[in-house]
């Protein structure tokens, strides 16, 4: 046992901390950690500030430690099983992800932070980079600027296509028609065929060479497997030396794209992603952030 998280670092016995703190509450940890050479796992939200998830990852380079974020949307094995169909799609030109239910209150207080960055993250493992969002968010029964409990963000990749992402965690739907986490429902459409599915029972449909339907064997479910993957990879990344397909240097992208559909929600316009510095001051934290130094 340790009196500290900082008695636990200095533990030479430690080679990898996993943070679950609240995003707010981990610069100094995340530091420590790569001054005392330990690689970092951190859950996502990586961060809520810009500055602050910067500074961990230029901390975690700094001192050549292996810093991943467990995005574990991209580690699901639902979602790993249909991974190897996406290029059997041809042009993908539009995905969409719906997630919906009732959960008000969560200590982000931030819907796009705290739960659409699961969905950001895996439509950029997926299909690149996104250039442009459009985002309507609500506040249920506060301001958007003071929280959001449900958003909807129309986004534009790099590559060309486009998606829809839709998260409500207001919605008092009936048995039978929600898609609440982890069952959100998935669409990714090409020239040559179709993805669809929740994490749980995902199908595959091709017209090329002939017309089939694939039900791709799943191995495991959301919860716990999605975790225990993303720990394997990372494990792995350490040991092979090679970068983690969440790493905090690209995860530093889906920061931006989240501030960017908050951006656009408050000012109701298009916002080009590359409109979010690396160095801006955007903060949508709830709680102040401990600095590097305070322990």
């Amino acid at each position: 046992t340790y009196a500290n998280v900082y008695d636990m670092i200095a533990d030479p016995s430690v080679d990898v901390v996993d943070l679950a703190l609240q995003p707010w509450l981990r610069l100094p940890v995340v530091v420590a950690a790569a001054e005392a050479g330990k690689h970092v796992l951190c859950q996502k939200p990586f961060a809520m500030s810009m500055r602050q998830g910067v500074a961990m990852v230029e901390a975690c380079e700094r001192h050549g430690v292996m810093l991943m974020v467990n995005q574990n949307s991209c580690y699901v094995p639902g979602f790993l099983a249909v991974e190897p169909y996406l290029e059997s799609l041809g042009e993908v030109y539009h995905m969409s992800i719906t997630c919906d239910g009732r959960f008000m209150d969560f200590p982000e207080r931030r819907l796009i932070p705290a739960m659409m960055v699961h969905h950001v993250a895996l439509a950029v493992h997926w299909f690149g980079e996104i250039e442009t969002v459009y985002c309507h968010a609500h506040g249920h029964d506060a301001p958007v600027t003071e929280r959001e409990v449900m958003a909807q963000a129309l986004v534009r990749f790099g590559s060309g296509g486009g998606g829809l992402l839709s998260c409500n965690w207001s919605f008092l739907g009936a048995a039978g028609h929600t898609h609440q986490h982890p069952h959100e429902e998935i669409r990714v459409q090409g020239s040559h065929g179709t993805i669809c599915g929740h994490s749980g029972e995902m199908s595959v449909h091709i017209e090329e060479p002939g017309p089939r339907t694939i039900s791709p064997d799943i191995e495991g479910t959301w919860f716990p497997d999605a975790f225990g993957n993303s720990m394997s990879h990372f494990l792995a990344c350490i040991g092979q030396g090679s970068t983690p397909k969440t790493d905090g240097r690209g995860n530093l992208h889906v920061l931006q794209c989240l501030f960017a559909m908050h951006r656009s929600a408050t000012e109701r316009r298009e916002v080009c992603v590359s409109e979010i510095g690396l160095d801006d001051d955007v903060d949508l934290s709830p709680q102040r952030i401990l600095g590097a130094g305070e322990r």
